[in-house]
């Protein structure tokens, strides 16, 4: 679904990321120069600083993984009320 998704390369990124850091441009200033949504500049320059930082990036990957295994669980969850209910409905049938 996402069109855009790779819309803008690595160098053209980078050196959006180094406007605003290094060169301290507003990003309101290069939304207009380079028509690029603000938050998307904003979003990149998250993801930089992230990137930058190992202890995010673990605490990125564990919150990925938990999400993950938050879901699982729920699915299993699912399973076993089903299977609960049917066990139920066998035990009944086999009594009559």
């Amino acid at each position: 679904m996402k069109k855009s998704a790779n819309r803008y390369n690595e160098d053209f990124k980078a050196e959006i990321i180094r406007l605003v850091r290094e060169e301290n441009r507003p990003v309101s200033r290069i939304v207009k120069d380079f028509g690029v949504n603000d938050q998307t500049i904003r979003n990149w320059l998250k993801q930089s600083k992230d990137k930058q930082d190992p202890d995010r990036m673990r605490i990125a990957e564990l919150e990925t993984e938990l999400k993950e295994t938050k879901k699982k669980i729920a699915d299993q969850e699912v399973t076993i009320d089903i299977l609960k209910k049917a066990t139920a409905i066998f035990v009944q049938h086999n009594r009559k």
